[in-house]
């Protein structure tokens, strides 16, 4: 069996493995965190006031990381291709509710399912990768975690030639089918390595998780690694609104946000090159200072040079962090229970995907500006950069 999960690594199997985890972030991400582009015709189709549409944003990452991360700590003991096979079965429905829906609760519904969907194939995919991986894991996570970057900068253009043409709910039909099958291509291939097949896992029980809420690291990082995303998740929602009130046209602020994407793909998988030479942890930290420093200048972007310099800042912090979280908690804290650690990591993040667009919403009203809201989201970047480098130190460094 030792010779057998020795081969398993780095193998064609693992490369298939990865690769089918790109294809599903691509269109997992660009269907769900690309928000910004659709969002108006969505709206229009449906109705609904500013307020109702950030909040359809927000029930969908609060699906995508509540509903995922908890279906990745249930999934651990269990086969991986029958979860993969219901999350695209779900997806298609939720498709197929859209093409029906009329309310503002129909809309609620199939977001939420969405959510739930796509966030169980991100939690399967990154925790899945790199147990398959030994030597080329940095590598392996680089190129897969480039989905997302890609999601983010093929998807805004083909939502913009697809509702030029047609409808929301038709080019849903295209951009959502096509995550389907990939969806359930890769419920074909999906497993656990053989050794962990035939061991097993650690018991994923109330004592497992009371000892690791109990662990001063543990909670430190979990607390930084829900904060240190709030730049993206502000970024997602009202990218477009930000440059279009700085004086950005709104044909040039529509694409903006795919160039982060586009700029992730080659950083993400430059940090894994980096990573092995300075550490992951280290080339992490770094990507979220860029970030929440992209934050601070953000609020006074009124030219197209500052924006493009800020967009180009976000991709590489994007593609730094990105594709180095899940290792990095996998390695220093469930190597034994792996979908199950990220599943714990990612419900934790669901409270900063729901907050960020409301809270932008109620700033935004008090302030009647977005100087405030993007430097407080730059300083919770900030901390949470500083608590995930302390609580992800290794356990023979000293407590800080």
């Amino acid at each position: 069996m030792n010779d057998e999960h020795d081969s398993a690594f780095d193998s064609v199997t693992s490369w298939i493995i990865a690769a089918l985890g790109l294809l599903v972030l691509v269109l997992v991400w660009g269907v769900i965190f690309t928000f910004t582009v659709y969002s108006q015709a969505l709206g229009n189709a449906f109705g609904l006031s500013s307020l109702r549409l950030s909040s359809i944003f927000s029930i969908t990452t609060a699906a995508f990381y509540i509903a995922g991360g908890t279906i990745g700590i249930l999934i651990a003991r269990v086969p991986l291709r029958p979860v993969v096979a219901t999350a695209g079965a779900v997806f298609g429905v939720a498709i197929g509710l859209l093409q029906i829906s009329s309310s503002y609760l129909g809309l609620a519904v199939v977001f939420g399912l969405l959510g739930t969907a796509g966030g169980t194939m991100f939690v399967i995919v990154i925790s899945l990768v790199p147990q398959w991986f030994e030597q080329y894991e940095g590598r392996a996570m680089g190129i897969t975690m480039a989905g997302n970057g890609l999601g983010i900068f093929v998807l805004p253009p083909v939502w913009v030639w697809l509702l030029e043409r047609t409808g929301i709910r038709e080019a849903f039909v295209v951009v959502g089918g096509a995550t389907v099958l990939v969806i359930l291509v890769a419920a074909v291939v999906y497993r656990r390595p053989p050794e962990l097949r035939a061991q097993g896992t650690a018991p994923v029980d109330v004592a497992w998780l009371r000892s690791n809420l109990t662990d001063g690291r543990f909670v430190s990082s979990l607390v930084g690694f829900a904060l240190l995303w709030s730049w993206y998740f502000l970024l997602s929602a009202d990218l477009v609104g930000i440059l279009t009130t700085g004086g950005i046209s709104r044909a040039v602020a529509a694409t903006a946000f795919g160039i982060v994407g586009g700029v992730s793909v080659v950083a993400r998988v430059a940090s894994g090159e980096f990573a092995d030479r300075i550490g992951m942890r280290v080339t992490l930290a770094v990507g979220t200072l860029l970030a929440a420093a992209g934050m601070v200048v953000l609020p006074w972007t009124g030219t197209k040079p500052l924006m493009y310099v800020l967009l180009v800042t976000f991709g590489i912090g994007l593609g730094a962090i990105a594709p180095l979280f899940s290792p990095i908690i996998i390695e220093r804290f469930g190597p034994a229970n792996a979908t199950a650690i990220v599943g714990v990591f990612t419900v934790a993040e669901a409270a900063t995907a729901f907050l960020v667009p409301i809270g932008l919403n109620l700033l935004l009203g008090v302030t009647n500006g977005y100087v405030v809201p993007l430097l407080t989201v730059g300083g919770l970047t900030l901390l949470g950069a500083g608590l995930f480098y302390r609580g992800t130190a290794p356990k023979t460094s000293p407590q800080l």
